[in-house]
């Protein structure tokens, strides 16, 4: 999750580099502009020495500094923390932005990178988006969820060979589901496991088990789909419009015409979160079964002469809207029948 920096200045800006087994380190000094490099290894005995060597140079690394890298998944992870963890504030940009700001540039080198990145924070300070500790709950919610998928993936492989070899052969089709039987049950108890984890991770952050109690009041938002939207919107600090989330759900319908000659469908961009698009699916096809207005809705529409595949996606766009209203209001989804 991301927070508006504090409103007081930093006074001192790191630029950091963040490569698999070093960081190329440029610390700024907002008062004078002079900028100092230094490099050190990417694990926890080289951070010891950048906050000795930043101490050196007059900087404490708490609240007075701001440190902006660009996003490196997972090479970023230990270094975020240990931040954080010193109150340091940290953004986090999309080094596409970073390159856009700065022009065209040739080569590749670590230590001008550094050099950028820490010029651009300086330049753009006002615009930081830091990061929260609940970020770093999120991270391992994103970690979760994606064991998460790779065991469900798992059971439905299993599954699905062991149906389709009985259908047509049940002698080996049983010998299958015997051996089989302990993986499976395995497979299922690790899901559960994760799944109470992730619950625990929520319930020790004030702040996501806040809007994860407001996501599952609209009816027919499971946990499933609470968690993957707090996970990819970065607890809805990155999309905060219900218009913007359809679209990065792949839900939202363009239209496809240019002039008089080319008239095509209206239909949904290929261009989507696939993995987010399929569970809100399921939530969609929930809640017409289940959420009274959303069912009346549903029926309503399809007896007017609509397609059930479109009713179904107006039908996940109305819930991604509801979820995105609860979350800017600040309270529970209150049922109205005459809504729709």
């Amino acid at each position: 999750m991301e927070k508006p920096i504090d409103s007081q200045a930093p006074a001192y800006i790191l630029g950091v580099d963040v490569s698999k087994d070093s960081l190329d380190v440029c610390l700024a000094n907002c008062s004078d502009g002079r900028m100092l490099h230094q490099k050190f290894n990417n694990n926890p005995s080289g951070f010891k020495r950048m906050k000795a060597w930043l101490k050196q140079q007059g900087c404490e690394a708490g609240q007075e500094t701001l440190c902006c890298m660009e996003h490196t998944g997972l090479y970023t992870r230990q270094l975020v923390h240990y931040l954080l963890a010193r109150d340091v504030r940290v953004w986090m940009e999309s080094a596409l932005q970073i390159k856009r700001s700065i022009g065209m540039i040739r080569g590749k080198d670590d230590k001008v990178d550094a050099q950028r990145i820490a010029r651009y924070a300086l330049l753009h300070q006002k615009e930081a988006q830091c990061l929260s500790l609940s970020g770093v709950t999120l991270e391992r919610l994103k970690d979760l969820q994606a064991n998460r998928s790779r065991l469900l993936k798992a059971l439905q492989s299993l599954k699905t060979t062991i149906k389709e070899l009985l259908q047509v052969d049940p002698v080996s089709g049983k010998t299958l589901e015997q051996v089989n039987r302990k993986a499976i049950k395995g497979l299922e108890k690790s899901k559960e496991q994760v799944e109470e984890k992730m619950q625990q991770f929520i319930e020790k952050d004030g702040e996501l088990k806040r809007k994860y109690d407001l996501l599952t009041s609209v009816k027919g938002v499971g946990k499933v789909l609470a968690i993957s939207l707090l996970v990819y919107t970065q607890g809805f600090t990155k999309m905060e419009d219900g218009r913007k989330l359809a679209c990065y759900c792949g839900v939202a319908p363009f239209e496809y015409r240019s002039g008089t000659s080319v008239m095509g469908k209206t239909g949904v961009s290929k261009f989507a979160n696939k993995e987010l698009k399929h569970v809100l699916h399921m939530a969609a096809m929930n809640s017409v079964r289940y959420n009274q207005e959303l069912k009346t809705y549903f029926e309503r529409k399809v007896g007017e002469g609509k397609s059930k595949m479109s009713v179904l996606n107006a039908v996940r766009n109305k819930l991604l809207h509801q979820i995105v209203a609860v979350v800017k209001r600040g309270t529970p989804y209150e049922v109205r029948l005459n809504n729709f």
